[in-house]
This record gives C-alpha cells, structure tokens and sequence, in this order.
C-alpha cells in the first residue's frame, strides 16, 4: 500500500530534549532511512518478541542491527528479563552513544527503555509500538520499568526516547482483544481531555462516538488522527509534568484499580487494557457516589464504554484483598492511596481521602 499520510507530533519535554512521535502507514520499509535522522548510533539492538519477530522481522530493516527475541507477555515484565537484555548489550559491545529499539507492544517497550536508561547510564532509545495501546499511550511520555512480585512497575525511570515510530499497518494483525485492550487507553483520553490543557480541544468524545465503525475497521485516515489525538493529549500533560510531581497523575485514571487487579490475577487474567477499563467503570463508580459527577454524565461514560465492549467480566479473585494490595501503588504519598477520578464532563481530579470502604462499594460494577 501507499503512504497515506505521515503525521508529526512533537513532544516538547521540559526537563529533556524534544522528541518527534512519527504516525504514518508502511513506515517500517523506511526505518533505516528514518532513524539515522534522530541518532547518531553505529550499532543497535533491536529488542523484540516472539509474536512480533514473526510477523515483522522481515518488514523492518536497519543495517548494522543485532536482534533479541524474548518470550511474549507480561510475565516475562521483570528482572531477569531486564538482565537478558542488559547482557545482550554487552555481548554485542553497544556503547553509550549506541541505540536499543523496543520494537513490540507495552510490555517491550517498558523493558526495552528500562535496559537504555540503566546501560552505561544511558544510551540512545528509539520506540518502534505494534500495538494500539503502545501508540496511543505506553510509547510516549518516558515512563519505563519492570514490574515486581509485589506490584506492577515498581521498578523502572523516567527516560524518553529519540524517536517514536507508529506504523498503523502494525495494528492490522492484532486480535479484537488486543485492538479493544489499545482502545481502553484511548477511552481515558477522552475521560480527562479537559484537564489535559491542551492547546486544542480535540472534542474525543465526541470522535468516538462518531467514528466507532471506522475505528474498529482501521480505517487509516480515522485511525491516524485518533492516534495523533491522543499523543497530542499525552504530549500536553507531559511537557507540563515530565516526572509526575502533579497533573500527570491524571494520566492514570482507573489504574489505582487497574494495577491491583492485575498483581492479584498474576497478569495472567486480565490484559492490561481491560484492568484499565474496569478501574474507569469503578472509578466512575465511587465518583457519583461521593457525589463529584452528576448521574447523566456517569450514564453517559458508561454508555461509551459498554459501546466500545471493552469491559470485561469482573471475577477471579479475593476482592476484599484489592485495597491492602493498592498500599503498594506508586501513586501513593505520605502512605495515603491516590485515586484519579472524574468530576464533570473530560475533566478529572485527584482524591487522597479514599477509604477502604468506598473502594470495596466501588468494585460492584454490574
């Protein structure tokens, strides 16, 4: 297929240096040519997965690339992962002025920026996303890490990348499930727009409501804005807050939630997408009833996420442990949990007085 159309959002960071998210179609093919503009590296190391590798070892060329393929799934999101990578590096004598490429889905990209921002203190990292979730959210904004036993990303940096490279051809080879799973994050942009501050009022609420047909067929004009919209989103609350002192904790509706079901399931149960999706529902949930929303908007956030079926059943383990297990949550300050929750139509705040009583009434969504 032709290229369609090539979009450029740029990432102003504050604390770092600018960035380009590049969203286009058949970007792969012209990867090379690409990255050479945005690094000076000689040797890279291109870091992937199994799934992955084989559907695109082929379509991505880059000279003077060596590539590790690891096992898929967030399982494998953790610290013996990391040094396979880390001793990857060494093996293949990158230096500090080199580059390692997450090419793949959240969990790559985690993992992949983790090992640059720990190698040598720091090499040069290029975000390749196959997934929509990886598009729209986990690829932008400079959020890396593992996870451990005890929770989900406790271990990891703030690093941005060079690049990000988005190929909306990638997207066509996810399953519903994983396509619905990007889709969750794409939900919560619309949920916190306002709040944003973004210099142009995208209106995705309304985008979504209108293009559900064209969105779930791909269609790549329709899905290229989505993207751009979003990462515009991201990009915005980023500049603002590069390592969440303040507003980019907004960027974390439902996950309070989210990240505890996830470590109670062993991840093993729940794409990441779909916790988020239940943390949202919830969410919604304990803000009507403390009375931060009125009914109608919380009807309509609903309406929009049961439209979309990203929701997924709600059952496979001990609910009254969730709250003991959010005492982990990075989030948290000064020992109390921090809950990102909506108060009007795409606008969101942030509560610290959530007790464990309305969190267990929250989980009640059916």
């Amino acid at each position: 297929m032709e290229q369609l159309l090539n979009v450029k959002v740029n990432i102003p960071v504050k604390e770092a240096s600018c960035y380009d998210i590049l969203i286009g179609t058949n970007l792969l093919e012209k990867a090379d040519e690409i990255i050479k503009k945005y690094t000076k590296a000689d040797k890279f190391l291109v870091v992937t997965d199994k799934n992955t590798a084989k559907l695109y070892k082929n379509n991505l060329n880059i000279k003077n690339a060596h590539w590790l393929v690891l096992e898929a799934g967030e399982e494998y999101k953790n610290i013996n992962t990391l040094k396979t990578i880390l001793d990857a590096a060494v093996e293949h004598r990158l230096e500090r002025s080199d580059c390692i490429i997450a090419f793949g889905g959240g969990v790559i990209g985690d993992m992949a920026g983790f090992a640059a921002a720990s190698y040598m203190r720091g090499c040069d990292f290029i975000q390749i996303p196959t997934t929509l979730l990886a598009q729209v959210d986990s690829s932008v904004g400079g959020k890396v890490a593992i996870n451990h036993e005890h929770g989900k990303n406790l271990i990891g940096a703030f690093y941005q990348p060079k690049l990000v490279l988005a190929d909306i051809t990638t997207l066509k080879t996810l399953d519903i499930r994983q396509l619905k799973t990007g889709l969750c994050e794409v939900l919560k942009y619309a949920f916190i727009e306002k709040t944003c501050n973004a210099p142009l009022n995208y209106r995705l609420f309304d985008f979504l409501k209108q293009h559900k047909e064209e969105i779930f067929d791909l269609n790549p004009a329709v899905v290229s804005q989505l993207i751009n919209i979003c990462c515009s989103l991201k990009a915005s609350v980023v500049n603002q807050d590069e390592t969440e002192k303040g507003i980019r904790a907004i960027l974390n509706l439902g996950h309070t939630f989210a990240h505890a079901i996830e470590s109670l399931t062993n991840y093993t149960v729940y794409t990441h997408g779909e916790a988020v999706a239940l943390g949202m529902k919830m969410a919604f949930k304990m803000s009507l009833q403390r009375g931060f929303i009125e009914k109608h908007y919380f009807e309509l956030a609903n309406e929009l996420l049961d439209e979309y079926d990203i929701v997924p059943d709600f059952a496979g383990y001990d609910r009254e442990k969730l709250y003991p297990e959010m005492a982990l949550d990075k989030k948290a300050r000064n020992g109390k949990l921090r809950f990102v929750l909506p108060n009007g139509f795409g606008s969101v705040t942030v509560a610290n007085d959530v007790t464990e009583a309305q969190v267990l009434e929250s989980v009640d969504i059916n």
